[in-house]
């Protein structure tokens, strides 16, 4: 066990209330949001999308961004992260889209998946009429929503699709085997512990019956991470998480892949939801990513 010495911002995370608190958000000024729901590869059925876009923008084609919430693959919607989206979209900026993807248990892997997928076609698609570049999109995932868009990034390199320029994940679930700081957070640590981490994985993927996942679903199984597009990893100290996110940087190292990664000190699961300094400084140095590798002409 050990001893958590957290950013003064998360010492009342768990809290009653707290939460609700954080996720309190209102359009800020110069920002509109959009709802529409979109075809999936299903006849007849549809996926429901946010679409946050910056106004006075008119005429100039701003960059995509597909935001992926978390929730342990068994929860959560869009509006999970309308936080997250309005800074991209305003930071950057960027028109940003976040789906309801299928979750877990009812739909299993690769559904989600899928769904991102679908979503993400769309967008090169039907960019031009958001007032985007669809080329130049770029995928923001969270946690459970971070698996997804690493999955994504192998699925598009394999088969074929609209090019990745930056993916970022924040704080995201990547493995499914034990690691140094799932056992050194078992029991205590602050929003998820490691105590059985990998349930949640295993209702995604379904039962494996002693067989070895797919890396489109468990990202750090995967032996080769060639050809993958650039990366941003987030981290935070106090997450059982956080090896999972150093295993995979270290995999893309390997193999010479461009990232970026950040372990963010005295920080839990998810921190960059809650407004605070650590928080803001997170945000903008991924805006500042995300600028970087939409602008660059170099790009193979």
């Amino acid at each position: 066990m050990i001893r958590y010495r957290l950013h003064p911002s998360f010492r009342d995370w768990n809290k009653p209330g707290e939460r609700q608190k954080n996720s309190a958000w209102q359009p800020p000024e110069g920002l509109e949001t959009l709802y529409r729901a979109v075809p999936s590869r299903e006849p007849g059925r549809k996926i429901e999308i946010k679409i946050f876009r910056p106004t006075g923008k008119e005429g100039e084609p701003l960059p995509i961004i597909l935001d992926v919430h978390g929730g342990g693959f068994t929860r959560g919607t869009y509006e999970f992260d309308n936080k997250r989206c309005t800074f991209l979209a305003m930071g950057v900026p960027a028109v940003v889209v976040a789906l309801n993807y299928r979750l877990a248990p009812e739909y299993r892997f690769p559904a989600a998946l899928e769904d991102c997928l679908d979503v993400w076609n769309w967008m090169h698609e039907e960019g031009g009429r958001l007032g985007g570049d669809p080329e130049r999109m770029g995928l923001y995932g969270t946690s459970a929503g971070g698996c997804i868009c690493a999955g994504m990034a192998f699925y598009i390199r394999d088969h074929g699709g609209p090019r990745i320029r930056l993916n970022a994940l924040n704080t995201p679930v990547l493995g499914l085997g034990p690691t140094l700081s799932g056992e050194q957070m078992r029991y205590d640590a602050p929003i998820i512990t490691g105590h059985d981490l990998a349930s949640r994985v295993r209702l995604y993927c379904g039962d494996l019956n002693g067989q070895m996942p797919s890396y489109y679903a468990v990202p750090n199984v995967a032996l080769d991470c060639s050809e993958l597009p650039p990366t941003l990893v987030i981290a935070a100290e106090y997450d059982p998480l956080r090896d999972q996110s150093m295993e995979y940087v270290r995999k893309l190292q390997k193999d010479a892949i461009p990232v970026e990664f950040y372990l963010m000190p005295r920080c839990v699961h998810g921190f960059n939801n809650k407004d605070c300094d650590v928080s803001q400084w997170i945000n903008e140095g991924t805006v500042l990513s995300f600028r970087r590798e939409f602008t660059k002409e170099d790009n193979p």
